[in-house]
């Protein structure tokens, strides 16, 4: 009997647990998982980041050729209440009326947008706020808005990447440089 009660508290001794080993192991696998959702989420932002940018240029492109060929144009980048992008083009005809195209959304609240006035300091286009982006019919280059301002780059954040739209004054051309 003594035999069968040593026996059964050696093979209680023997489960001590987890090894060191064992522990390094677990805690590596956790760590590579981690790291792998933690990139995975920051290349989700950056990419909606471009994409904004992207959107947002070529309807810069898009009021340049409608101002140049049919008619006076120009392009408002807001912001709606909910953090949404849009841009939305007003077209004025020759016969003097005006005609507000469809709002295009171009990204989302998870994106952080402003700009950069001519001869100003970097704004962020928050929930509500708008600006103006015109074009000059007689030489395709940009022009003032109604309120005088004239803009350099519009920004776009998000993820660990920095998109700037740099227009050109003279000329009306925009392109986006990643930061």
């Amino acid at each position: 009997m003594d035999i069968k009660l040593h026996e059964q508290h050696k093979l209680h001794d023997d489960n001590g647990g987890y090894s060191l080993i064992e522990l390094v192991i677990v805690l590596a696998i956790t760590a590579i998982i981690m790291g792998t959702v933690f990139y995975s989420i920051i290349l989700v932002f950056s990419a909606n980041a471009k994409s904004c940018a992207n959107n947002i240029q070529r309807s810069i492109g898009d009021c340049k050729v409608t101002t140049m060929g049919r008619a006076d144009a120009y392009m408002v980048l807001f912001r709606d209440n909910e953090g949404n992008v849009y841009t939305q083009m007003h077209i004025t005809k020759s016969d003097g009326t005006v005609t507000d195209e469809e709002p295009q959304k171009v990204g989302t609240s998870k994106v952080d947008v402003g700009y950069t006035p001519k001869n100003g300091t970097e704004t962020a286009l928050l929930p509500g706020d708008s600006i103006e982006i015109r074009f000059d019919r007689s030489n395709g280059g940009f022009k003032a808005d109604a309120g005088g301002r004239l803009y350099e780059e519009i920004y776009v954040r998000g993820g660990s990447k920095d998109f700037r739209i740099t227009m050109t004054e003279l000329t009306g051309k925009s392109r986006v440089v990643a930061q």
